[in-house]
């Protein structure tokens, strides 16, 4: 008996000894994983220098850059808007950035397209950017054709790839956001109905809308007399600032990937409403390919191309092509399915 005693009192000896233990500490909280763009970041980041590389026409471009931050969850880059880089992505926005691991053997591949922040965004990154980099104020000042113009890739593909692969797939948007084949455009102005002929017979060949550019006022045969310096047609093409108005308002041309643009030769060159169409579209044919044809049975195109792509700066304008008026349809095809 007195041994059973004994034995109770040294267990609840035990009992109280364990109760007065201090709790033990709960689980450190785990690490909120990393997201693809803090991924990314930190990939630059280790890289220190990363490389760009953007198409200008058909030559590739590469650079190194070295300013990235992460904000509102995307890794934004900056480029000067007076630089060529600048100007290659808004006529080609499809980019890749490619950053080396100093150790692992592995690097970086980031491929997407080029999206450019505006508005507020624009303000407040470009901002970020100048903070880090104060020394970079005297040559970002903000006046115009000098800000510093921060994008980030849309409908992006990032792999961590090693020497020898297969790799890492870190972020993949192409699959859910491919876009869709982008549809061509046939415009033309037509004085006759030659120029239109020509044109409809294009669009059907490569399966593309059709806009016929209509002036507000009709030309008549009186008004297309070149001989008569005195015709509307004559006054028109001698003053380079003559904008004819056109008789309705374009299609949007955002769903358009190459826009054909048609004319009669007049004075060796584009008439003055084709002027009219394109220099207000302008904005709308950034970044698109702008492809020019006329109609002439002897008249070379003169200087068109070079006068369109001076009206829309922003757009990749081709040399373009004369045609006769009986020009096939698989002539146009083959001629068209080079763009």
């Amino acid at each position: 008996m007195k041994r059973t005693l004994t034995t109770l009192l040294a267990a609840a000896a035990c009992v109280a000894a364990f109760a007065q233990q201090p709790a033990p500490a709960a689980d450190a909280a785990a690490p909120t994983p990393k997201t693809p763009a803090m991924q990314i970041d930190d990939l630059l980041s280790g890289a220190g220098a990363f490389f760009l590389a953007t198409a200008d026409g058909d030559q590739p471009k590469l650079r190194p850059l070295g300013a990235h931050h992460v904000v509102d969850g995307k890794v934004w880059l900056g480029v000067g808007e007076f630089k060529n880089v600048y100007r290659q992505l808004v006529a080609n926005p499809k980019c890749e950035v490619v950053a080396l691991q100093p150790e692992g053997g592995k690097w970086l591949r980031w491929t997407g397209r080029a999206a450019f922040a505006e508005g507020e965004e624009r303000e407040k990154l470009e901002e970020i950017f100048l903070e880090a980099m104060p020394h970079l104020r005297k040559i970002y000042d903000k006046s115009p054709g000098k800000r510093m113009m921060c994008f980030t890739l849309a409908d992006a593909r990032a792999e961590l790839i090693p020497l020898m692969p297969p790799g890492e797939v870190l972020l993949d948007e192409t699959a859910a956001a491919a876009p869709a084949p982008r549809k061509a455009l046939v415009a033309c102005f037509s004085a006759t109905g030659t120029t239109k002929g020509v044109a409809e017979r294009l669009a059907a060949a490569i399966g593309a809308d059709f806009f016929e550019i209509v002036p507000e006022k009709p030309y008549t045969a009186a008004d297309r007399d070149w001989r008569n310096q005195e015709s509307r047609s004559s006054v028109e093409m001698a003053d380079r600032a003559s904008r004819p108005a056109i008789a309705g308002a374009a299609p949007d041309l955002a769903d358009y990937g190459t826009v054909y643009v048609g004319f009669p030769i007049w004075w060796y060159r584009e008439p003055s409403i084709v002027d009219t169409f394109v220099e207000g579209n302008a904005a709308a044919l950034a970044g698109k390919t702008v492809v020019p044809f006329a109609t002439s049975g002897g008249s070379g195109m003169g200087d068109s191309a070079k006068n369109i792509q001076a009206l829309a700066p922003d757009a990749k304008v081709a040399e373009g092509r004369r045609f006769r008026a009986d020009a096939t349809s698989d002539d146009l095809k083959t001629w068209a399915d080079g763009f």
